[in-house]
């Protein structure tokens, strides 16, 4: 049920979040001169044109874009649906540790340059938090129909 604000909220986090497989979220220069680009799915190193997988963060992408298309679905089971979507959060906010843990424990790097992709989980955690004040509204206007039959 697209119509409801709080899918639309949902809509537009999964739209943030699936540039960053694709998109460098951060700009590397080694202290030998090489650069690489980062995404969620790795490092690419320019002048070689190799690219080293990161795994975990991949995972962790995948997760929450699945999870997100879940969520958005499962728009008749409004309690599991806000479950869903603090469960994304947190997954979310981890991703966004595990970013920056992969980032600043790499050795022999000059300097770091972020780029747009890497406030798209924080955009993201506010538009699921936007969503979930939406469907818990929803429940709670729910309930109080039950209870005035």
């Amino acid at each position: 049920m697209i119509q409801r604000i709080q899918s639309v909220f949902l809509l537009v986090s999964l739209c943030f979040l699936v540039p960053m497989f694709f998109s460098p979220i951060a700009v590397l220069v080694h202290e030998t001169g090489e650069i690489l680009t980062f995404n969620l799915t790795g490092f690419f190193r320019s002048e070689v044109g190799e690219t080293t997988r990161e795994y975990s963060m991949m995972i962790f992408g995948i997760l929450i874009c699945a999870l997100n298309l879940i969520i958005i679905f499962m728009y008749r089971n409004r309690i599991l649906q806000i479950r869903l979507c603090i469960y994304n959060i947190i997954l979310l906010i981890g991703l966004s540790g595990v970013v920056l843990f992969v980032l600043y424990n790499i050795q022999d790097i000059h300097a770091i340059s972020f780029r747009l992709p890497s406030v798209f989980p924080v955009v993201s955690v506010i538009l699921h938090y936007l969503a979930f004040r939406g469907i818990r509204k929803d429940e709670l206007m729910v309930q109080a129909l039950s209870r005035l039959r």
